[in-house]
């Protein structure tokens, strides 16, 4: 379902969850009326009324809550496709690096068997220089979320994006779900990138710390301030200011959630070119031991 068909069957949802209000309302009012009770209607026949009704808007107040479980299950298994896709475009990377590797290392080995020092230290450099670009993401400890921060990393480039990532941690030893991690920081860079692409000074800022008992992930970026009446708000179920299903920050709470984490919002306006502009931070804190 795409997000339009999912925000017209949550108005339609809420709509009859409504009308059933109403009538119930409207029926224990109608009722209770002198003219009913001159019909003489039987206690037991107004009763049974009132509780179908009453019965009806519990059941669809359930169907509600149910619907947005399901949706959150759709933009979770979304995440996951779309992890998948990164994760294969990575290693199709690293493979063809390793294929390019044999044919460098037989210029180099060309250009120093004729002497060609300087070229062979030049070639070296120009390596070094586009290697730069993927074998940041190698350290993680974490093929996956590695795979996804690439991925953001070559949206960044389409969006003409300053996407700066910076890490000291390494997750190959911490008991972290890989997809728990995408799911933090996915929703996190998606919701960033968002308000970037459209901002003026267009950053967004990536930082995985390791804080010693804990693993800090900072997410910032430029075209946005929440206010603070609103900075608990935008992690409630359905909440969104993006015309979306509204299910990012929800999903990215209650993950935090289940390592027993928490999660800040921070905004505050900087100058760019002598022009005011909002930058919003979101820290997720996870401990180590869970």
């Amino acid at each position: 379902m795409k997000k339009n068909e999912h925000i017209k069957l949550l108005v339609s949802m809420l709509f009859l969850l409504a009308l059933i209000m109403l009538l119930l309302i409207y029926s224990i009012y109608f009722i209770n009326t002198e003219f009913i009770k001159h019909q003489k209607i039987p206690c037991w026949q107004r009763t049974f009324v009132i509780y179908s009704f009453t019965l009806l808007a519990i059941l669809n107040l359930y169907t509600v809550k149910n619907l947005f479980t399901a949706l959150s299950i759709l933009k979770t298994t979304q995440i996951y496709k779309d992890n998948i896709k990164s994760l294969d475009n990575f290693i199709n990377i690293l493979r063809a690096q390793r294929h390019e590797f044999n044919n460098h290392l037989q210029i180099i080995w060309g250009l120093i068997c004729v002497g060609k020092y300087s070229d062979a230290i030049r070639y070296i450099e120009q390596i070094s220089e586009n290697l730069k670009n993927t074998s940041k993401f190698y350290g993680l400890g974490c093929a996956e979320l590695s795979a996804l921060i690439f991925a953001k990393s070559a949206l960044a480039e389409k969006y003409e994006i300053n996407f700066e990532f910076h890490y000291s941690v390494d997750f190959s030893n911490l008991k972290f779900d890989s997809m728990d991690l995408i799911n933090i920081c996915g929703n996190l860079i998606d919701n960033a990138f968002y308000y970037a692409k459209s901002s003026l000074s267009k950053y967004v800022g990536l930082n995985i710390e390791d804080e010693g008992n804990q693993i800090e992930i900072t997410v910032t970026n430029s075209g946005s301030y929440i206010d603070k009446c609103k900075k608990e708000k935008i992690f409630e179920l359905g909440y969104s200011t993006k015309n979306s299903s509204g299910l990012g920050l929800f999903i990215v709470k209650s993950t935090v959630e289940k390592y027993k984490g928490k999660i800040d919002v921070f905004s505050e306006y900087r100058d760019f070119n002598k022009i005011e502009e909002g930058y919003t931070t979101f820290r997720v804190i996870l401990p180590k031991k869970i």
